[in-house]
């Protein structure tokens, strides 16, 4: 049920890496190969001695201190483009005569109608509006009906003399710079090779908590999927992956949170239940068919490259915003960050200031906090990004033995974080 796709942190690591071979004068595509080789023969490895089973040490702590990462990457990146066409556009930098600030700000213009469409097209779903069948299908395709509209706002002959920039794509389906498919691995000397071994564990150690992290969100009770899950498969799965795209030169892709929640709720069947007074799961369809379907109609879209030019950018920026905001649904910690302040009695009763007091409770969210500024420092670091993944391990250690010591068991289940020890985190795996 999950879905697999380059993800903001993996390219976080591999502008790093490039920036590692630039300061070392070696060419990058053999080590980016050399690298993603070593990092699918460390996943097979780990698959082999069943090392997913550490990933129960991992609990919902350090769950949505990676969640609010991916949010705010979403976010970041969002505001990150609006603010490059005001850029260029002259509108930062002093000049003499007045910057043209129209097209910016048509661009911040769509690329907030986009988020805020998009959105609206999600949360009809909680409507009273029209029938659940339609609500579902606004729901479901609303995201691509709001894309095709902008993109034909765009072309509309008043809009489109502002000149909103469009995504850049080649005319024909073809490598960068027209190279060959596969890397020239052997280009670079033996020791070179060898080297790329300790990148490769740090980006072995990325991918198996990015993966392993995403596909227990889709495998979490809450979902109550019947097929037993398979850890282990799917990182030997991954594994091959990784060693095929890395002798291609492809980008690498892992788990991916915002995709594999989305299938699972999109394949939920729900019905009303009168007794609780809200929607309850019925049952959710399990299969493979979907996502091979979704992956086989991503392949096919190189043959509509010209269309996609004609997609402005602060669309995709809208959808990116969109992303980020949709990520922090059901985030307890970001829900305890805002209720932080708030007056006790307009809580729900069984929130963790009125069960253990706000102190207590701000003190865990304070420590959430400080992870996340410093997950975002490591990510945000051109030269420290690429020891990235060893910080999210350091999440994991600071949680089993550090605020295990600061914390008692009944704080923690109290905080919604019980530990492994308390709650199967497998349900009996």
């Amino acid at each position: 049920m999950a879905f697999l796709a380059p993800t903001g942190l993996s390219l976080a690591f591999i502008g790093s890496l490039f920036r590692l071979t630039e300061a070392f004068s070696v060419p990058f595509l053999p080590i980016y190969a050399w690298v993603g080789v070593w990092t699918s023969l460390l996943m097979v490895l780990l698959s082999i001695v069943n090392a997913s089973k550490l990933i129960r040490f991992c609990t919902r702590f350090t769950d949505e201190v990676f969640n609010a990462l991916l949010s705010l990457n979403f976010i970041a990146e969002s505001l990150k483009t609006s603010l490059r066409d005001f850029t260029i556009a002259g509108a930062l930098l002093p000049t003499i005569t007045p910057p043209n600030l129209t097209t910016p700000f048509i661009g911040l213009i769509m690329s907030f109608t986009t988020y805020w469409a998009t959105r609206q097209t999600w949360l009809i779903q909680y409507s009273s509006l029209f029938n659940r069948s339609l609500r579902k299908v606004i729901k479901n395709f609303g995201p691509a009906t709001v894309i095709i509209a902008m993109t034909l706002l765009n072309s509309y002959p008043p809009i489109k003399k502002f000149a909103v920039p469009t995504l850049q794509t080649p005319p024909t389906f073809q490598l960068s710079g027209s190279r060959p498919w596969l890397i020239d691995m052997f280009s670079v000397p033996t020791w070179t090779r060898l080297l790329c071994l300790f990148p490769a564990v740090a980006l072995t150690a990325l991918f198996f908590l990015d993966q392993n992290i995403s596909v227990r969100a889709v495998n979490s009770d809450s979902n109550e999927l019947r097929k037993p899950e398979a850890y282990n498969m799917d990182m030997m799965a991954l594994g091959l992956i990784t060693g095929a795209l890395s002798v291609c030169g492809l980008p690498w892709m892992c788990g991916a949170t915002v995709q594999s929640i989305a299938h699972v709720k999109s394949m939920t069947t729900y019905e009303y239940c009168e007794d609780e007074e809200t929607e309850v799961i019925d049952h959710v369809v399990e299969g493979r068919t979907i996502p091979f379907v979704v992956h086989s109609l991503i392949l096919l879209s190189v043959f509509l490259l010209p269309v996609l030019s004609s997609v402005p950018i602060p669309v995709v920026s809208g959808l990116f915003l969109y992303l980020g905001r949709k990520l922090m649904t059901g985030n307890q910690f970001l829900r305890r960050v805002r209720d932080c302040c708030s007056e006790k009695k307009r809580l729900p009763f069984d929130h963790p200031i009125n069960t253990l007091g706000r102190s207590m409770t701000n003190a865990y969210t304070l420590v959430q906090l400080v992870a996340l500024a410093i997950l975002w420092a490591f990510k945000s670091n051109s030269t420290a990004a690429i020891f990235f993944p060893s910080v999210i391990g350091f999440l994991i250690f600071l949680r089993s033995f550090v605020l295990q010591r600061l914390f008692t068991e009944e704080q923690f289940v109290a905080l919604g974080d019980a530990s492994p020890s308390t709650v199967d985190v497998w349900g009996g795996d």
